[in-house]
Order: C-alpha cells, then sequence, then structure tokens
C-alpha cells in the first residue's frame, strides 16, 4: 500500500473511532413558521404560537402574509406569546377602521362644521374632476398602534437580526408580484403586507406600490424554503367561498372574485408541501374576516386548531431553540432635544411645530407623541403623520413626516334631509358642501354651500386663520336663502305660511381655543321679504331689513354631535339691531343654550336647556324663536310655537342596540331611546311664566348612518297633539 493512502485510511479510522464534538454533531432540520393572511381570523395565530411553545417549539423563522405578517412580526420581534395575546386585545381596532379623526382632536370650527353638515364620505374635487380616495380608511391610528406593540423601532438593516428571522410579504399592485420585505421598519412592513386594496392606502417602497401579500401569496410557503426552511410548520385560516343562493349583488360578485384570486395561489403554495411538513387550518367557527373584536375566542380557536395536530408536532418539540431576548429598554426614556418636520401639505411648518413644541425638553412618551400626531392629523390635509425617533450627533430628535392625500385638493360632500311628520308634508332638501383645502400656510378654507328643495340657498365664507397656532380668525359670509314659514293656531291649526326670502353679508372676527371654545363678534347687513303664500296670516306682505351686531360664544366636549355618550356643549348669543346700522328696528335678543351626554355601558341620558328672549324692543320674523318638532315638543309640528321668549328642556334616554365596541369599517349604529319633553313660546318677555311650560315626549329608534343621525319617532304633547316622524338630519 502506498503511504499516502496508508496514511489517509488510518486517519479516518482515528476520526470514526474519535466521538464527535457538540458542535460537529450534524445541523437539526430548521423549522419555518408560516403565518396565512385572512383579516380577523388572523388573530388565531396568537393562540397557535402559544400552543406551539406550550409544546416547546420555537421557529427558526417567521414568515408571514396580512394579519399573518402583524402577529408574526411582533413574535419575531421579541413579543412573548402571553404579551402577544394580551395585546390583539388591547389594539383600537374601532379606531384602526374608522376613517375619521376623534372629535377631541378638531378644532372648534370643524366640530360646528361636522354638526352642520353630518355626512361622513367626501371626496376630493380639484381642477373640476372629481378625485375617489385611494383607500376608504386612512393608516393614521392603525400605524400608531403598530408602532406602540412593536418593541424593535427605528429602521432595521436586515430581518435575519431580529430575535427571530422575519419575512412579511405584500403585492406590486402594478405587477401582481409577491414583495418579500426583509429590511426597514418592522411595523411600515407590517402595515404594507395588510394593506387591503380598496380599504387602506397603498404603501410606497422603493419604486413600488404595494397592497395586501394575500393578492400574490396568502400562504408563503416558498418564501420559507429560500430563507432556508427544512421543515414548514403552516397556520392557514379558511377562505370561506360564498354558496351559489348567496351571490345576489355585484359586491357578492366582486367579493367572490378575490376570495377565488387568494384560494388560487393558496392552492398553488400548499401543493408544494412535503410528508415532513405540519398543516395547521384554523376552525373560527361561525366568526368572519370582520370580527376583529372577537380576539379572544379567535386566540382561543387557535389553540384549538394547533392542539388538534399534537401527534404531528410531537417530533418537532425535540431541542428546539429559545428566541434571543430583545435588549432591555432603558430605564430612562431619552429626552427630546428636538422635532424636526417634512410637510407635504401646504400648511405652514410653524402650524405643524406649535403641536409638537410642548414635546421637547421632555423625556421620549408614545403616548404624548402620538396625541400630538393626531392633532396634525385632524388639521386636515394629511393622508398620515407618521415619526420616527434619531439620533444625531449625541442628540435624540423626533422626526416627522406629514403626508398630503392629494395636495391642493378640496373636499365635497352630498347630503340629504328627509322630514316628515306624517301630517302636514314632507321636507326634503338635498345640500352640497365644498371646502377648499388649505389657502394658505395657517390652513385658512374657502366653504361653499347650496341647497335644494323645500329650502333653497347658497352661501360663501372665506374662514381666514391669523396666526401658526390657529386661534384668532377673520371670516366673511354671504348667502341667500329662501325657506317657508309656517303659522299655527294655538290648537294646532296652520292659518298661513309666509314665503321668506333673504340675503345677508357679515363680517366676523374671534378666537377658538383648541376644539373646547370659541368666541365672536361681527356684523350682519342684509335685506329680505316674506310674503303670504298660504292661509289668511296678517299682515300678507312683511319687509325685512338686517343691520345688526353680534356676538357670540361657545364651548364644545361632545363625542359625537348626534348620538354622543359624554362630554358638554354651552352657547350664547347676543343681537343688537340698530336702525342706525339699517334694520326695521331697534331691538336685542340673547340667547343660551346647554346640552350634556353621560352613559354607562349600553345607556346613554342627553339632558338640555334652552331659552331666550328679545330683551328690548320686538325682534323681526327671521329672528323669531320657534319651538316645535323631534325632541322639542316632538307632539307638535316643526317650528310650530314661535314667539319673542321661549324656554325649553327635556331629558332623552338611550340604549345601544348594537355593540358600539364592535363597530368597524364606519357600520350604522342602531339605538332605542325615549325622551320627556318641556317647553313655551311666549309673544312677549312680560308674558313669561313657567307655568305655562308645555309637556311632551317621544319614543323612537335611532340610526347612525353616513348620511346623518336618521329616526323614525312618535312624539305626544299637551292638549292630545301627536306626531308621527321620519326624520335623516341634525336632531338637537
Amino acid at each position: 500500500m502506498k503511504p499516502a493512502i496508508l496514511a489517509l485510511a488510518i486517519t479516518g479510522l482515528i476520526a470514526l473511532a474519535s466521538p464527535a464534538r457538540a458542535d460537529e454533531r450534524p445541523e437539526r432540520p430548521r423549522i419555518a413558521l408560516v403565518l396565512s393572511g385572512g383579516g380577523a381570523l388572523g388573530l388565531a395565530h396568537v393562540g397557535a404560537i402559544q400552543e406551539l411553545e406550550r409544546l416547546g417549539i420555537r421557529p427558526d423563522m417567521v414568515v408571514g402574509t396580512s394579519m399573518g405578517a402583524v402577529v408574526g412580526g411582533l413574535y419575531a420581534s421579541g413579543v412573548d406569546p402571553t404579551t402577544l395575546g394580551r395585546i390583539v386585545q388591547e389594539v383600537d381596532w374601532t379606531g384602526v377602521f374608522n376613517p375619521s379623526p376623534d372629535r377631541d382632536d378638531l378644532t372648534f370650527r370643524q366640530k360646528a362644521q361636522q354638526a352642520d353638515f353630518p355626512v361622513r364620505l367626501s371626496l376630493g374635487l380639484r381642477d373640476g374632476a372629481l378625485l375617489l380616495p385611494a383607500g376608504l380608511i386612512s393608516d393614521q391610528v392603525l400605524m400608531q398602534e403598530l408602532r406602540r406593540f412593536t418593541p424593535i423601532q427605528g429602521v432595521v438593516e436586515d430581518f435575519d437580526t431580529l430575535p427571530i428571522p422575519y419575512r412579511a410579504v405584500a403585492t406590486d399592485i402594478a405587477t401582481g408580484e409577491a414583495v418579500v420585505l426583509s429590511s426597514g421598519e418592522v411595523p411600515m412592513a407590517m402595515r404594507a403586507s395588510m394593506a387591503v386594496p380598496g380599504v387602506f392606502v397603498p404603501v410606497q417602497h422603493e419604486g413600488r406600490l404595494l397592497v395586501d401579500g394575500g393578492m400574490a401569496a396568502n400562504i408563503p410557503i416558498s418564501i420559507a424554503r429560500d430563507m432556508g426552511a427544512d421543515i414548514i410548520i403552516v397556520v392557514a385560516t379558511q377562505s370561506a367561498l360564498l354558496a351559489q343562493a348567496d351571490i345576489n349583488s355585484a359586491l357578492d360578485v366582486l367579493g367572490q372574485s378575490v376570495s377565488l384570486l387568494v384560494l388560487t395561489n393558496e392552492r398553488a403554495q400548499l401543493a408544494t408541501l412535503r410528508s415532513t411538513d405540519v398543516l395547521v387550518t384554523i376552525d373560527a367557527g361561525p366568526i368572519t374576516a370582520a370580527e376583529f373584536t372577537r380576539g379572544a375566542e379567535l386566540i382561543e380557536a387557535g389553540r384549538r386548531s394547533v392542539d388538534a395536530r399534537t401527534t404531528a408536532l410531537a417530533a418537532l418539540a425535540q431541542d428546539r431553540p429559545v428566541a434571543a431576548p430583545v435588549p432591555p429598554a432603558p430605564s430612562q426614556p431619552p429626552v427630546l432635544d428636538y422635532v424636526r418636520v417634512e410637510n407635504g401639505s401646504r400648511l405652514a411648518d410653524s402650524v405643524i411645530e406649535r403641536k409638537l413644541s410642548g414635546l421637547i425638553g421632555r423625556p421620549v412618551d408614545p403616548q404624548a407623541i402620538n396625541a400630538a400626531l393626531d392633532d396634525i392629523y385632524a388639521l386636515g390635509p394629511f393622508e398620515r403623520v407618521d415619526h420616527a425617533l434619531e439620533r444625531i450627533d449625541g442628540r435624540t430628535g423626533l422626526f416627522v413626516h406629514g403626508e398630503d392625500s392629494v395636495p391642493e385638493a378640496g373636499r365635497i360632500r352630498l347630503g340629504l334631509t328627509i322630514s316628515n311628520d306624517f301630517s302636514t308634508g314632507t321636507d326634503d332638501t338635498v345640500f352640497v358642501d365644498y371646502r377648499t383645502g388649505e389657502l394658505d400656510g395657517f390652513g385658512s378654507e374657502l366653504q361653499l354651500q347650496g341647497a335644494l328643495g323645500s329650502r333653497n340657498g347658497v352661501s360663501a365664507e372665506y374662514f381666514r386663520l391669523l396666526d401658526p397656532d390657529q386661534t384668532w380668525f377673520a371670516n366673511a359670509r354671504v348667502e341667500v336663502e329662501n325657506r317657508p314659514v309656517e303659522r299655527y293656531s294655538p290648537s294646532g291649526f296652520n292659518f298661513g305660511s309666509y314665503d321668506l326670502t333673504y340675503g345677508l353679508a357679515a363680517i366676523e372676527a374671534g378666537a377658538q381655543f383648541g376644539g373646547v371654545s370659541e368666541f365672536r363678534v361681527g356684523f350682519e347687513r342684509g335685506q329680505g321679504r316674506a310674503e303670504l303664500d298660504r292661509g289668511r296670516a296678517i299682515p300678507t306682505d312683511i319687509d325685512i331689513d338686517i343691520g345688526r351686531l353680534t356676538a357670540s360664544a361657545g364651548i364644545d366636549t361632545l363625542d359625537s354631535p348626534y348620538f354622543p355618550r359624554r362630554g358638554l356643549r354651552l352657547g350664547t348669543r347676543y343681537v343688537q339691531g340698530l336702525e342706525s346700522l339699517g334694520d326695521n328696528a331697534e331691538y336685542q335678543t340673547l340667547t343660551g343654550n346647554a346640552l350634556t351626554a353621560i352613559s354607562g355601558g349600553r345607556h346613554t341620558l342627553i339632558a338640555g336647556l334652552a331659552g331666550g328672549s328679545s330683551l328690548d324692543g320686538s325682534a323681526p320674523l327671521d329672528s323669531l324663536y320657534r319651538v316645535g318638532g323631534l325632541f322639542s315638543l316632538s307632539g307638535y309640528r316643526r317650528d310650530e310655537l314661535v314667539g319673542q321668549t321661549f324656554a325649553a328642556g327635556g331629558l332623552i334616554y338611550r340604549y345601544a342596540l348594537t355593540d358600539t365596541s364592535r363597530q368597524l369599517f364606519g357600520g350604522t349604529r342602531l339605538f332605542l331611546g325615549a325622551s320627556l319633553e318641556a317647553g313655551q313660546v311666549w309673544d312677549q318677555r312680560d308674558d313669561f311664566d313657567l307655568q305655562d311650560l308645555r309637556i311632551g315626549g317621544s319614543i323612537y329608534v335611532g340610526a347612525d348612518t353616513i348620511l346623518g343621525p336618521a329616526f323614525l319617532a312618535y312624539g305626544q304633547s299637551e292638549d292630545d297633539r301627536r306626531a308621527v316622524y321620519l326624520f335623516i338630519g341634525r336632531p338637537f
């Protein structure tokens, strides 16, 4: 035997006879956890992860799509399974799927506009063309929630460096290709993967427009293979298809088409599973993909589904790695040294910086940062206001990026008011409301309104903000209105109807203090004429000249202008008519109102008081006080009681028939309730006597719809007065 061959043989024998060191043993199989999309059903992934860890299985990598990317991203970032279960139940899902800013974040003017024009849905308008939104829902709240619960913040150069290597899958909407996100900010990767087309706005990423990954790879098994996985555990939600009998509309057809598209790519991926892989199919029972608030039930469904596959999973539980812990957070958060703004709107940077100035010099507080971002988002022009912490030259800064959805575009809303007491006819009016985008750096705007129907009119208002705090303002307004003025006898007989037409111009100035309060003073000048249109009322013609000074103030902390659960609204208005300014007569009026709401569970009680009087002289026809209608002596016709002085009050009880915490995607809320009311109108201030108050009440069914509040009600008041109402519009 040659010496070289002999030496090689001896070496081999020695190697075979020597015990192998631990680090020289064959590598164990690498396990990937693949989590599918599925909307709310994806919350079951949390229970699946909890049960896998109970069995001793912790994966070497996690790949997720849509909600699977969210749950998987949190888990891969170091969130333990128990905390993961708490997080998905703490997420403000109602806020995530609500397209409107919280009312507490609106300015006082925005609150007043919301109360005057209740329609929630609006369209963009630029250069005469309507602009449809890229998504029905802004991701403002979603991004805040993802950032709040993700323990690793900032840009990650490689998701392989996370406690568990991670990939999120999105779809390039331009090509239909699957896009694998392997670096960047973990919350943004999750957000891109769950950008449901038509619901959330697509995400711009490296020149590509990304939507929900389920469109391309809802069960991304191949991506886990590319990462080097030897064994794959798939946790998949069940994609339910509609039966033929249930496909009855264009929306049903569209939804079924999307489901078939997702199901096709799921089947293609599942066909690649090997005998060593394990498929866990989630059985969530009757729970649907939209029921995000049923997290506890879905987590339990995930546990049960994994438990049913215990035999197949038992062999994988041996010698599993422990995920690297997340580095502990500093005992003291850093102090914020500066704020840097990237502003994509016409608003001045100073307006945005004022909202953030209170954060500088204080320890970083995520809750305070989110509150400031909400204030900026509520200014109006932004699709999203996002942030990131940065460290430059040893200083901690807050980088804020405001992304304008449609730069320099206005918003247009269409609305409808229907009021029918099934006795005196129907009041039907179609409204249109247009508001420009910000006209200057402080956020000034032009608002145009029109009405056609039982009431006709047009108006234009220029609201000019004068400082970066958006406190001081000047306002110019012109309007022309035509409406009927009904006159009734004490017994309820309609003895006349005037056709009132007038034009008015007003100049005002004042200040609004955040979203809480406002005061303003102004001057109004106008002319009009009321002509008897029907009946025998006297006089038959009334000329109206308006020349008056006005002053008003208000407070508004209600959480909703129509169906409030908490808060307070106060208002007062003083009017001084002066002949020297062109008015018909010298007179003064003072009006005040108060409304508050308190709630417990599904029960809400609203209490209101209002009153007003001519302090001196007699107010003209257009300024007389009116009582009557739903929630205002409900047995009487609308505006039936007319006079120079009035007093009114009432209690409105409301019970929520639907669980308000589960109203996602702008769902309609239903209510059942009753009211107790008192009120009276007197011809002169000296006639005022509380013993003359009339008593009334109502029972009603109400709904909070995208067109505004809707009521079907029955009202009854003294003197055997009754009325039935179908009402859509402003209730009080």
